[in-house]
């Protein structure tokens, strides 16, 4: 058995949660969604920052930063107050993505959570997305809460505005370019991150969660940002390593002196961080509905299906 062999390469083969794979949204700019009268004009006397941060909860304006130097990513709040956008314990890292995920695409939400206090309502919000994702995700019985979130619960609850999202186990290499596609056309993405089979089974499975939410550039070029939730750190990754990740070194590996070798390692150090420790990406939420677009005197706009 090869020693790189992923569960996600195993249920590719037998076609197991595979399924087609939804078309991206079209490359620009996507439609931001509307931000509603009443948050308007709650934030007309806010801050620069505390606007920007209820408005764009996910620091996407910033850009994508640089590889090996994460920045930290900060709960919106009105009052300046600089919470960490992290998970609350060692089993929502999904319920964190999930929750920061629908901020991004609910101002009224947002602003919400910066009014009141943003750590314990991020808390708040954690504890009941993780019942709502895990609630009947094997049929009539729920999933374990000590599993942390299933990729089809997450996948049933997952919302960005009107954008839905189906999951798919991330075997095909098609499966990453539709998430970096989506990230590209301003959709976030979350991604299930893992092991291979070397680690045993229970490394296999998916382990972590993390959210994809900006890229540049075309093809395998430019750079990607994903948002870790243990650390509350938004990392930059090539996307050329995203979706051709370098090799593990193994353990006690000599690093070779050739420059090309040493950035090869930096890119490695830098994936594995933004993946929360792990390897590889091993399923995916991709947009299932990204709406239908056209181009008015303002430019690409959305409308949802």
């Amino acid at each position: 058995m090869p020693s790189t062999l992923r569960l996600s390469s195993l249920l590719g083969a037998v076609r197991a949660f595979t399924g087609p794979v939804p078309a991206p949204p079209p490359p620009g700019r996507f439609e931001r969604p509307p931000v509603p009268d009443d948050v308007r004009h709650r934030l007309e006397v806010a801050g620069n920052r505390a606007r920007r941060s209820v408005l764009d909860p996910l620091a996407r304006e910033r850009g994508t930063g640089t590889v090996g130097f994460p920045r930290r990513l900060n709960l919106p709040s009105l009052d300046g107050a600089t919470a960490a956008a992290v998970q609350i314990d060692e089993t929502t890292c999904g319920a964190a993505v999930l929750a920061m995920l629908g901020l991004a695409g609910d101002p009224r939400a947002a602003l919400r959570l910066a009014s009141g206090d943003p750590a314990d309502g991020f808390a708040r919000l954690q504890r009941a997305v993780h019942a709502a994702t895990n609630r009947r995700a094997l049929g009539p019985a729920g999933w374990p809460r000590s599993y942390g979130t299933p990729p089809w619960g997450a996948a049933r609850f997952a919302s960005y505005g009107g954008v839905r999202y189906v999951h798919r186990v991330a075997g095909p290499r098609a499966v990453l370019e539709t998430a970096v596609a989506a990230a590209r056309a301003g959709v976030p993405v979350p991604l299930y991150t893992g092991g291979d089979v070397t680690g045993g089974w229970e490394a296999a499975v998916p382990r972590h969660v993390v959210l994809l939410t900006l890229a540049d550039g075309a093809g395998s070029g430019g750079s990607a940002v994903l948002y870790e939730p243990s650390g509350a750190g938004l990392h930059t990754v090539p996307v050329a390593a995203l979706l051709d990740p370098p090799p593990v070194p193994p353990p006690g590996a000599t690093l070779s002196p050739s420059t090309a070798d040493r950035t090869a390692a930096r890119v490695r150090k830098a994936l594995t961080a933004a993946f929360g420790g792990w390897p590889h990406v091993v399923w995916a939420l991709l947009p299932e509905r990204p709406g239908r677009w056209r181009a008015g005197a303002a430019g690409e706009t959305m409308e949802t299906d």
